[in-house]
C-alpha cells in the first residue's frame, strides 16, 4: 500500500497526459476543420506533465512539490465543485460521488506529502 501512495501523483499525471495526448489527436487530426494552435496547447499541457513525472520518478524534490501543490489546487476546486456547480447537481450521484472522492484523494496527497517528507528541510 506504500508503493501506491508513493506513487500516487505520478499515476494520475500520467492519465492527465494520456488525456492531453488523445485531446491533441482529436483536434489536429478528427475535428472539422482541423486545428493547429489548440492541439499545440494541450500538448504543452502533456509536455509539462510529462517532465514532472519524469524527474519526479528521478527523485527531484522540486518536481513532487509542483505535482503537489497542482494536484492539491484540484483537490480544492473539487471540494468546492460539490457545493456550487449546476452541471455536477444536474446528475443524482454526482454530488455524492465527488464527496466520496476528495476524502480519499485529500488522503493520498497527505501520504505522498509526508511519504517524501515534502515540507521537511
Amino acid at each position: 500500500m506504500d508503493k501506491i501512495k508513493e506513487k500516487s501523483l505520478e499515476f494520475f499525471a500520467c492519465i492527465v497526459i494520456l488525456i492531453a495526448l488523445a485531446g491533441t489527436v482529436y483536434n489536429s487530426a478528427f475535428s472539422t476543420p482541423p486545428h493547429f494552435i489548440i492541439p499545440t496547447q494541450i500538448l504543452m499541457i502533456g509536455v509539462f506533465f510529462g517532465n514532472l513525472v519524469y524527474y519526479s520518478t528521478k527523485g527531484k524534490k522540486w518536481a513532487k512539490i509542483i505535482l503537489f501543490w497542482i494536484f492539491c489546487l484540484g483537490d480544492f476546486c473539487a471540494f468546492l465543485a460539490i457545493f456550487n456547480s449546476p452541471s455536477l447537481a444536474k446528475v443524482s450521484y454526482g454530488p455524492v460521488l465527488v464527496a466520496v472522492l476528495v476524502p480519499f484523494f485529500t488522503y493520498l496527497l497527505y501520504s505522498y506529502q509526508k511519504i517524501h517528507s515534502l515540507f521537511k528541510d
